[in-house]
């Protein structure tokens, strides 16, 4: 049976980013993300067998900016995936209007959710019996409980939605954004995905195969929030539009649907590449060898959508005056893959700008 490809949708209006917010092991805020120096590993043990650990990546808790949410109600009982999302979403908003954020949507993106909490329930759960389950932290357990804490906390009243998927969500939700922006339902829209590292988290992934000997795959956690809209003063960097999507079904399938990718990428344009650490890396390296390469940045693991938005924020970090638009490939490890076109802002004049740092970061 041939393969089947879902009907997709190319917009062609442009995206506006605004602001950015950055959660990941290598700190706070965009400038540690770019700062070309790779961050440490750490050992964490499987949840099954605690004499077995693996490297991964994991946020530094003990940053005093963290102390701003001790005292906040609503996070109280919060795990760590919905204080990244806050914390990133804290750092695209440094700096706006109260008023900004009546028609301010938000489009969270999550993979494994929020793993702590779930992990703690159901531990209760099997180990009491299910009139001692904590209906404290049941609530903590749905996916959309960190989007509904990051709304309230900010007071952000425009719609809100949550997502799950691989990297090309990350893509998914950008296109979402543009739709309600374009529809007029809301004046400006978050985007933003988190991911959290636990040692239940390490054993799924030890169970699928990924941490063999030898993989270059390291689970990550943190959180990237852009801030879109479509008015251009101001702005760090445009998206230019928000290509197909293309889903695969198996590895088998994968080859072909890569192909058409890469086939649809324009040419000239350099690409910054994105599957270091995963298995699509080969492939992409295969693929994409005779396009011109937009440089690249050291390892930081893997944490699906939450890597698509630090990859995006890194290359924006690479546009200037002589590097105008650079092609941002995301594969899916799982489903999809897709792309992103990144370009520099142009003034009245024709003239290209460069991304200023002290945008990107708040002070510490």
């Amino acid at each position: 049976m041939p393969p089947c490809y879902f009907p997709v949708m190319t917009d062609r209006s442009p995206l506006y980013v605004s602001a950015v917010g950055i959660v990941s092991p290598a700190g706070l805020g965009a400038e540690p993300l770019r700062q070309l120096h790779s961050s440490a590993e750490k050992e964490m043990a499987l949840s099954s067998s605690p004499s077995r650990s693996f490297p991964v990546f994991l946020v530094d808790r003990s940053d005093p900016r963290w102390n701003r949410w001790v005292e906040e109600p609503r996070l109280r009982r919060a795990g760590g995936l919905a204080l990244f999302l806050v914390e990133a979403i804290h750092q695209a908003l440094v700096g706006l209007r109260e008023q900004a954020r009546s028609r301010m949507g938000l489009i969270s993106v999550f993979n494994n959710g929020s793993i702590a909490h779930t992990a703690r329930f159901f531990a209760g759960y099997r180990g009491q019996g299910r009139r001692f389950a904590s209906p404290l932290l049941f609530p903590e357990t749905v996916y959309n409980a960190a989007t509904s804490h990051a709304a309230a906390v900010f007071g952000l009243l425009g719609p809100t939605c949550t997502l799950v998927g691989d990297e090309s969500a990350w893509v998914e939700g950008i296109r979402m954004a543009r739709i309600w922006l374009e529809l007029g339902r809301a004046s400006a829209v978050l985007v933003a995905a988190a991911e959290e590292v636990t040692s239940v988290s390490l054993d799924a992934f030890h169970s699928a195969g990924w941490l063999r000997k030898g993989r270059a795959f390291r689970p990550a956690e943190g959180s990237a929030a852009l801030l879109l809209t479509t008015c251009p003063q101001d702005a760090l960097f445009v998206l230019v539009d928000a290509p197909a999507s293309i889903p695969y079904r198996n590895q088998e399938e994968l080859a072909s649907v890569a192909s058409r990718l890469a086939c649809e990428l324009p040419p000239g344009v350099p690409v910054y590449q994105t599957a270091e650490g995963s298995w699509l890396g080969p492939l992409e390296k295969a693929l994409l060898r005779q396009m011109p390469s937009a440089g690249s940045f050291p390892y930081l693991g893997e944490a699906f959508a939450v890597s698509a938005g630090w990859h995006t924020i890194r290359a924006a970090s690479l546009l200037s005056e002589r590097r105008r638009e650079i092609l941002l490939p995301l594969w899916g490890s799982i489903h999809q893959i897709s792309w992103l076109h990144l370009r520099c802002l142009g003034d009245a004049g024709g003239r290209r700008r460069t991304l200023p740092p002290s945008r990107f970061d708040e002070p510490a």
